[in-house]
């Protein structure tokens, strides 16, 4: 396996919407994360450590933010501050 920390199922998983991504399993057996409902507020950049997109097998899109404690948010790529955050770390990252 690829020494990829994004994975990982959450752990603790809550009851806060948009914040704990649904672990599922891929045909291949590789886990995925899936965003069931997307935090409404945007996120303070200074607040996240990573961002990756959902696999396309999952059903609804999604962006999943690590924050620096760990948390996984998951967000609405649709939405302009989402957007924003990605470019920034997709720019981090070349």
């Amino acid at each position: 396996s690829k020494g990829s920390a994004h994975g990982r199922a959450p752990r603790g998983a809550g009851a806060h919407r948009g914040l704990c991504p649904r672990a599922s399993l891929l045909a291949d057996g590789v886990p995925t994360s899936c965003c069931l409902s997307y935090h409404s507020r945007p996120v303070p950049r200074g607040l996240i450590a990573s961002a990756y997109v959902t696999s396309s097998s999952c059903t609804q899109p999604g962006v999943i933010f690590v924050t620096k404690k760990k948390q996984e948010i998951c967000a609405d790529p649709q939405a302009p501050w989402v957007r924003a955050h990605l470019k920034h770390f997709q720019k981090k990252q070349n």
